[in-house]
């Protein structure tokens, strides 16, 4: 699995962000000072608009482990990147539940207020013919 949106930051790579700013790592490291620890494990977008995120691997992975997420098979820094990757995109699809969805229950609902609403035209109705 690849991963889609986050990537791990060497410390040493220049930053670039979605506005197009460019920063050299001392620069990033300077906007941000926890990144300059070496007991920290930074978290970027992924691509090239890598300063389109910034967070730590720590406390991600303490998040999305309240969350529900598991991290019990991840051993390494990637790996528990994907993990978080595939919580966020179970937590954002949605589920068939079989229902229909609010959208088309207030569709069918609209629908129907048009049919009671509309005229009745019968061109069978004899008093037609006159």
């Amino acid at each position: 699995m690849s991963l889609k949106r986050y990537g791990i930051w060497d410390k040493e790579s220049p930053v670039i962000t979605p506005s197009g700013a460019i920063f050299t790592a001392d620069e990033w490291k300077e906007q941000y000072p926890v990144a300059a620890l070496n007991n920290i494990v930074v978290v970027c977008g992924a691509g090239e608009i890598n300063g389109a995120f910034f967070g730590t691997l720590g406390q991600m992975v303490q998040m999305y482990e309240a969350q529900g997420a598991d991290f019990s098979e991840a051993t390494t820094d990637v790996e528990k990147l994907e993990v978080i990757e595939a919580f966020e995109d179970a937590r954002n699809t949605p589920v068939d539940t079989g229902e229909s969805s609010p959208e088309e229950r207030i569709a069918a609902a609209l629908e129907y207020a048009n049919l009671l609403n509309s005229p009745v035209v019968n061109p069978d109705a004899p008093d037609l013919d006159e």
